[in-house]
């Protein structure tokens, strides 16, 4: 069944140990004890985590199609095969919560790990490394699991944290890094020797105590954290840094907006030319257009008036021929100039124009 779930898979999340995952293919992931048993685009599966000794199958309410347990004890994983939903940009959001309603009343009826993300689980074709009860082969539709429990939406799961521990229901990797880091952000420069050992500290404190790989991750983090600069000196060094960094960021950026605006600028000179097609030709949104067109008209009549020349020019059908050359040169000098004239300003000669615009 698991193999059938993941026909269209080439590749798979997989692991041979907690704490990480990798991609490989989908003959070395069914050979590894940790994969991702739902495929990319749809949930297949409902995994229960059950971090305690499990009961004998008969007396569950519900029988799950594998039991995968621990073979030093008796706690595993609970695999509910289930009609597939899809989960891509295109699925039903309401499909999706109904789904992970589902799940959540599912493993509070088992009383799971209401954290555990199904990310990876205890691979059931890894007999070599689990105890795995393969019960029966049915596939269940959502709506029939709903008869063996209640139904738990998101906007419900608050009163249910209220009602039991912290770490059983946020997870235990956030409730070690949330109280060593409120103890660590109270020293004075932690090394990560003693954040490790406050997380160690409280780890050991939990009835199912996380990994010391995972417990290093969570110290590292934190030190990573509270080792940034504190002092003044270390900050305005900081701050000197981002200031000139952003200078010339703002300096390439504002270039390549000038440069933009001086072809369009230019486009606009040619009055058969549509917004559209100026915004297709300089590749910009059609908004963009418009505010240069706006700023274009601005600087055109502030430097040099109402042209006279602009209602015979449009009409004309000869707008480029050699007749009315010279009377074009000078308007486009003395009009569409971009800045206000000078005596070192450069005019825009209209073979130049006709070269931009071909």
């Amino acid at each position: 069944m698991i193999n059938e779930a993941l026909r269209h898979q080439k590749k798979l999340k997989t692991s041979q140990t907690k704490g990480f995952c990798q991609i490989r293919s989908k003959e070395i992931a069914f050979k590894n004890p940790y994969i991702q048993v739902n495929p990319l685009n749809s949930y297949a599966w409902i995994v229960i985590d059950c971090d305690y000794n499990l009961p004998y199958f008969k007396d569950m309410p519900v029988l799950p199609n594998y039991i995968v347990r621990n073979k030093g004890n008796n706690r595993g994983h609970l695999y509910f095969k289930i009609s597939e939903v899809h989960n891509n940009g295109f699925s039903s959001y309401k499909a999706i919560e109904y789904y992970n309603a589902v799940r959540y009343a599912l493993t509070i009826l088992f009383n799971g790990d209401l954290a555990f993300t199904q990310t990876l689980s205890k691979n059931p074709l890894a007999v070599e490394h689990w105890r795995v009860d393969h019960l029966h082969s049915k596939e269940y539709d959502l709506s029939e699991l709903t008869e063996y429990c209640e139904l738990v939406p998101k906007y419900k799961l608050k009163a249910i944290k209220e009602a039991k521990e912290l770490a059983e229901i946020i997870g235990r990797n956030q409730t070690i890094f949330d109280c060593t880091r409120v103890e660590a952000y109270r020293m004075d420069k932690p090394t990560l020797e003693q954040i490790r050992a406050l997380a160690e500290s409280f780890n050991s404190t939990l009835t199912n105590p996380l990994p010391v790989k995972e417990i290093g991750h969570i110290a590292k983090s934190i030190h990573k954290y509270v080792s940034k600069p504190k002092n003044l000196a270390e900050k305005e060094k900081l701050s000197e840094r981002q200031r000139e960094r952003g200078k010339k960021s703002g300096v390439v950026r504002a270039e390549k907006s000038q440069k933009r605006k001086n072809q369009a600028f230019i486009l606009f000179a040619n009055p058969k030319l549509k917004l559209q097609e100026v915004a297709d030709k300089l590749e910009l949104s059609i908004q963009q257009i418009k505010r240069y067109k706006a700023e274009f008209k601005k600087v055109s009549l502030t430097i040099s008036g109402s042209p006279p020349l602009v209602g015979n020019l449009v009409k004309s059908d000869s707008f480029y021929n050699d007749k009315i050359a010279s009377d074009i040169d000078n308007y486009l000098a003395d009009t569409f100039s971009l800045y206000r004239e000078q005596e070192d300003t450069e005019k825009i000669p209209l073979n130049t124009v006709n070269r931009l615009l071909e």
